[in-house]
């Protein structure tokens, strides 16, 4: 049996639709928080170690965006579908402490990267994923991670009833188009 060379196209090489809406979190966030040199976006790992940690910490503000996880759906059915729900974390630093929240006028506090990043993620489309939703925005989950003088929000963002995008997928996967094959494994040649 010979495998075709394109078992993994790019499509779920990259992971498809989970790719498409990391990547429209961060084109969005980047409209209101742009990465020019102010802020900084680094991906957000599940679990960092203590050098991923002072990296992502070291220059602020930053946002970090990760991926929490895609839950299948309460209907089941022949396609996983369900809701794909993302975390976004955007830390601010300040040395007076009553900027912490409101800002100082030139860079923005906590209560407004929360309005910005709400404002331009929650109802956000993306095609062949549907809508996103913010389900949540704390500044408690990250506090205990933090020095003094620093300010973190973290976001859950929801996509409802997502599932992968089969119809793009499956014609370029070989090995699926094909419904029965003769496999010839023994030294004589003859079929198994």
């Amino acid at each position: 049996m010979t495998l075709s060379d394109n078992q993994y196209p790019a499509t779920l090489i990259d992971g498809d639709v989970m790719a498409v809406c990391y990547r429209a979190i961060e084109t969005a966030l980047q409209t209101v928080m742009p990465a020019d040199g102010k802020f900084r976006y680094v991906p957000l790992t599940p679990r960092p170690s203590d050098t991923q940690w002072r990296a992502f910490t070291g220059k602020m503000p930053v946002v970090g965006i990760g991926w929490q996880g895609w839950h299948a759906g309460k209907l089941p059915g022949a396609t996983f579908r369900g809701p794909l729900v993302f975390s976004v974390a955007i830390l601010t630093a300040h040395r007076q402490p009553e900027h912490l929240y409101v800002g100082d006028g030139k860079l923005a506090g906590a209560f407004g990267v929360t309005a910005a990043a709400i404002g331009v993620l929650n109802g956000l489309t993306v095609s062949g994923a549907g809508t996103a939703y913010v389900m949540s925005a704390s500044s408690a989950e990250l506090a205990q991670f933090l020095e003094e003088g620093q300010s973190s929000v973290l976001l859950t963002v929801q996509f409802e009833n997502v599932a992968l995008e089969l119809e793009r997928i499956t014609p370029q996967l070989d090995d699926f188009k094909t419904l029965s094959c003769e496999i010839v494994d023994s030294p004589s040649g003859e079929p198994t």
